[in-house]
């Protein structure tokens, strides 16, 4: 039986990899700057419907359940954009600025209004914010304490209980300040047609049905922001990959999203259907080390472990250019990338005698005599990690190491437990807003919620937590750069190379190329050249 990926497993690919590209943005593309939205006439195709096709079901609209699906699909928006270079730019808000170590301004846009017709003004963000406050987990983590008040000029005073150098990627990431109509919202009590029926987000494209099957949307006949670009949205839910791609070759829909790397031999020379790549990258599939197992204890075996990737095979050869060589922790076009990881034999070897282990004829022994072995964990919602794993087994076996790979349904409930050894994993290292600190925090802190290695690292924690609090600019990016230093010297976690987004297009949408942090849909997309 098929199954939906979670929602987590898509959103950490993301992170690792389609959350960091850049869009295109040409004369004739599908999508145009936000900004010019509003001032655009309608397209010729302004009243088509866009089709698209997804892995990942939409089960409700409950915004503090699914509202993350709102921004990318055009139905609801955020305070700030996401960008690249992990600057967010304006969105519903203008700006929003550091006033002291504690208190940022923030500045709503004029003349926003709910789907319903209600407005969002200052004072209805406010309230809605402090619900969030209250309400959202991933807020309250992240500002516990934090309070937001209305000024005299209309503006908002966000005050926290400690300097918060990522406020503006918080108010980017789609896990945190969903934007509603909070009064509507508490009327539905959750019910489906209720939450149709009160129209409580912002976006271009108003939901108007919602089944197993897919999600049914129009276009907001009085968007704040302009004419949207289509007469409507239908996003369709349809878990094989295979089946989106075929769906796309019939002129069934229009993009299918998630398609396997491994499917785009198959559509060369075909002319109703094309691969459509964005720009690679954070670093993609991360080699997640369970360092409590015996054989990934010691710092040097990992090291070495790393050095003998062949990391330009598996982004040219296995991954057919679809993936570009790893060597930084993050994006080297972010300011404090620097190089960890490299393919060199010889100081693997090296490594590995330095920690006592010897080459025999069946391959590397540790101290203790036992052969440095152990098993990969792959999952199905992402095909790529099986064809990582295979192509990994083959270069470790080379180099006299037994490498074993085992499928699993959920690798996040596997790694809660401590029998396995290496998960290749869709994780990234900046949040989906461009912030550095959450992923340290969750994955690399000692008691992190997602710190599956088993990671305890007293030096690594005091720079973990002298970054979160540091809002000078020059003195985060040498904290960064020590923790990651640290990372590579102490060889925690590897990863497998910097995965260009994709998406396979039909004949309707010939330029469509995938935009920075998921946004599918926006006010300016448009069917046709």
């Amino acid at each position: 039986m098929d199954v939906f990926p979670t929602s987590l497993s898509r959103r950490n690919l993301f992170r690792a990899g389609l959350a960091a590209a850049a869009v295109s943005i040409t004369a004739g593309c599908a999508f145009q700057k936000p900004e010019e939205a509003a001032s655009s006439a309608a397209s010729p195709d302004a009243q088509a419907v866009l089709k698209l096709a997804t892995g990942f079901a939409i089960q409700n609209l409950v915004p503090l359940k699914t509202g993350f699906w709102g921004n990318e699909f055009g139905y609801a928006e955020l305070l700030l954009r996401p960008q690249p270079d992990g600057n967010p730019t304006d969105w519903l808000l203008k700006d929003a600025v550091n006033e002291s170590d504690r208190t940022w301004r923030l500045s709503l846009k004029e003349g926003i209004t709910f789907q319903n017709g209600n407005p969002l003004g200052a004072e209805q963000l406010a309230a809605l914010m402090t619900w969030h406050l209250a309400n959202n987990k991933t807020v309250t983590e992240q500002l516990p304490g934090a309070t937001v008040v209305v000024d005299q000029d209309k503006s908002l005073l966000l005050t926290t209980q400690a300097p918060t150098p990522g406020l503006r990627n918080i108010l980017a990431d789609e896990a945190c300040f969903t934007i509603f109509d909070l009064p509507s919202y508490e009327g539905t009590g959750d019910d489906p047609q209720k939450l149709i029926d009160a129209k409580i987000y912002t976006g271009p494209y108003v939901p108007v049905s919602l089944s197993d099957e897919k999600l049914v949307m129009t276009a907001n006949p009085t968007y704040w922001n302009g004419t949207p670009g289509l007469g409507g949205v239908e996003v369709l839910f349809v878990s094989d990959a295979g089946a989106r791609i075929k769906a796309v070759q019939n002129g069934e829909v229009d993009i299918a999203l998630y398609p396997p790397t491994q499917q785009a031999k198959s559509l060369e020379g075909d002319t109703r259907a094309k691969f459509s790549l964005g720009e690679p990258g954070g670093p993609s599939f991360c080699l997640t080390m369970n360092v409590a197992k015996p054989v990934l204890a010691e710092a040097k075996v990992r090291r070495a472990l790393l050095r003998l990737i062949d990391y330009k095979a598996l982004a040219t050869d296995v991954m057919q250019g679809f993936y570009e060589p790893v060597s930084s922790f993050y994006d080297p076009k972010l300011p404090y990338a620097i190089d960890i990881w490299k393919t060199d034999v010889a100081e693997a070897e090296q490594l590995l005698g330095e920690a006592g282990a010897t080459k025999s004829d069946s391959g590397w022994l540790l101290s203790s005599g036992e052969p440095i072995a152990f098993e990969l964990l792959t999952y199905p919602q992402q095909p790529d990690s099986d064809t990582l794993a295979l192509a990994l087994q083959a270069q470790f076996k080379e180099h006299g190491i037994r490498v074993t790979i085992r499928q699993v349904s959920d690798t996040t409930a596997e790694m809660e437990g401590s029998n396995w050894d290496i998960g290749v994993v869709s994780n990234g290292t900046v949040s989906f807003g461009g912030n550095p600190i959450p992923p340290l925090q969750r994955y690399y802190r000692t008691g992190g919620n997602r710190n599956y290695s088993h990671i305890s690292d007293p030096e690594l924690d005091a720079l973990i937590d002298e970054l979160a609090v540091t809002l000078d600019e020059t003195a985060a990016k040498d904290l960064l750069v020590k923790i990651q230093q640290l990372i590579g010297d102490q060889g925690y976690n590897g990863f497998c190379g910097r995965r260009r987004p994709a998406v396979v297009v039909g004949q309707r949408v010939p330029n469509y190329t995938p935009q920075h942090a998921l946004i599918w849909v926006d006010a300016s997309t448009r069917v046709g050249a």
